[in-house]
């Protein structure tokens, strides 16, 4: 390919081919991998193919009102070894931060200028959405930027959504262990089964309560059992070692 993909991206689209052109490029991906390639390399040559296939229009000029490209003689994209792909949220908010900088209002539309950006684009793709949003700025700003901005500001794990919160019971076999260590109480260690039984009994009812289990008795009896005796063959062994 002699352009790059955002130059062939913005040529076809200043002629009005890309919607044909973008149709026939997927259909030499799908070609390609039925043909057995690897998806990267599939891709580029999907994208070579569709390349051939639309060479520039002969005398073609820009559509008055339409998006323009750098100027003849500057390179538009000065990026030469970005990636075909990346987060997509990260696309969004890097068009978003850069928008302001890099797109200019003229009489004759609006261009790019890709050199007064200030970060680097995260892909290639990213380029192409500040195309988009270029073009289509009250859907990139009312629609798809808070969309994107709504997932970045989602809920974060906070102290009361941790295990040890939610699940008093554990946090207590959790603190019955650290006592353990820290002081390796000798009265604690000759009554671990019972206070094993009763902390697992206090852990397994919260858990019930949370969680709407309905248990049989004989096999609430038996899970209590179990549990002890795991957790005390643990500390037994945790005690030897200790010792």
């Amino acid at each position: 390919m002699t352009e790059s993909k955002i130059d062939l991206t913005e040529r076809l689209r200043r002629e009005g081919r890309w919607s044909e052109a973008s149709k026939f490029k997927d259909a030499k991906l799908a070609e390609f991998r039925a043909n057995g390639m690897k998806r990267t390399e599939a891709a580029e040559a999907a994208w070579t193919a569709m390349a051939d296939a639309y060479p520039a229009l002969a005398g073609a000029e820009p559509v008055a009102g339409s998006l323009e490209a750098k100027p003849t003689g500057a390179p538009p994209i000065p990026w030469s070894d970005l990636p075909t792909e990346a987060n997509f949220d990260d696309e969004v908010l890097w068009v978003h931060q850069q928008y302001i900088l890099i797109v200019e209002e003229t009489p004759r539309g609006r261009i790019i200028h890709w050199d007064r950006a200030t970060i680097r684009p995260p892909s290639t793709g990213a380029c192409s959405l500040a195309r988009w949003a270029a073009e289509n700025q009250t859907a990139f700003y009312k629609d798809l930027l808070p969309k994107t901005m709504a997932r970045s500001d989602g809920p974060r794990a906070t102290d009361e959504n941790t295990v040890e919160a939610q699940d008093p019971g554990l946090k207590d076999v959790v603190a019955m262990l650290k006592q353990l260590e820290d002081d390796a109480d000798a009265e604690l260690r000759a009554n671990v089964p019972v206070v094993l039984q009763g902390r697992v009994r206090k852990m397994l009812t919260n858990w019930v309560k949370k969680y709407e289990v309905s248990l049989e008795s004989d096999a609430r009896v038996q899970l209590d059992s179990d549990i002890c005796r795991l957790i005390e063959g643990s500390l037994r062994a945790f005690t030897s070692a200790r010792e």
